[in-house]
């Protein structure tokens, strides 16, 4: 049976949503209106929160977020939670899938960094955390440059050929733009070789809040094992764990629907 939940939490949670998401100084009246409660049941709640030092009472009937919060979110990144919420669900990975783990984000340099893996130790894929690699040859950094703003793309692309890794790397301009197109109509990026003989990619985007790609998480196994034939289906199971993911980030967003292959 699911934990009950509690409804003062889930209303305290609901003023603090609407006064973050404002921006500036919210009236009593308009914020329980938004949030759905009464007068009385909001200034309750704020005057309860506003004693941790969770929202500051600026004048009669207007608030703002409070220092207290503020500090307190401070401690921890985007990419911490990120990687807390993903550890059981990239377990899940390793023993569902059979393969290593990873998830990447990308730098300001375009280049993709290494923020978690799991994987068995006999496995013989040579990445760390906190390691780099170019984004154009890996799984990972196609998903991300994939939802890059068109002219930052375009800037990215105009900087090639690029380096050949493998005899499999994408080099040409022409050749990566293609790439990248097929990635974002079918939600997901190859590498095939492209950065070790050996290796397969598999990687797929992890959503935020508004269905924007903050992440993206990926399975690497040897070639011989995760098999072409293969990748539409573990594509598709690598979507549901990407959809935890940002279900356990975002547990009140929508989510966007993966795409059916």
């Amino acid at each position: 049976m699911a934990t009950p939940r509690i409804q003062s939490v889930d209303r305290a949670f609901s003023l603090l949503s609407h006064l973050a998401r404002s921006g500036g100084c919210q009236s009593l009246p308009s914020m329980a209106a938004e949030c759905g409660l009464t007068i009385a049941t909001a200034h309750r709640l704020l005057a309860t929160l506003e004693t941790l030092g969770a929202v500051i009472h600026t004048r009669p009937g207007e608030y703002r977020i409070g220092l207290e919060l503020v500090e307190l979110a401070g401690h921890a990144t985007r990419d911490t939670l990120l990687v807390a919420a993903a550890e059981p669900v990239m377990r899940a990975i390793t023993r569902g899938l059979g393969h290593t783990a990873h998830i990447g984000v990308l730098d300001e340099e375009c280049m993709v960094s290494y923020i978690a893996k799991a994987g068995r130790a006999h496995e013989d894929v040579p990445t760390r955390i906190g390691s780099q690699l170019e984004a154009y040859c890996s799984g990972l950094g196609k998903v991300l440059l994939a939802a890059m703003p068109q002219q930052v793309q375009d800037n990215y692309i105009a900087d090639g050929p690029f380096v050949a890794l493998t005899r499999n790397t994408i080099t040409q301009p022409e050749a990566l733009q293609q790439e990248l197109e097929l990635v974002a109509r079918q939600g997901y990026a190859v590498d095939d070789g492209e950065i070790f003989d050996h290796l397969r990619c598999i990687a797929v985007p992890i959503h935020g809040r508004h269905g924007q790609i903050i992440a993206a998480i990926s399975t690497s196994g040897h070639a011989s094992k995760l098999k072409r034939s293969d990748v539409p289906e573990v594509a598709r199971q690598l979507q549901g764990y990407a959809a935890q993911i940002s279900t356990k980030l975002y547990p009140l967003a929508p989510l966007p629907r993966a795409r059916q292959h």
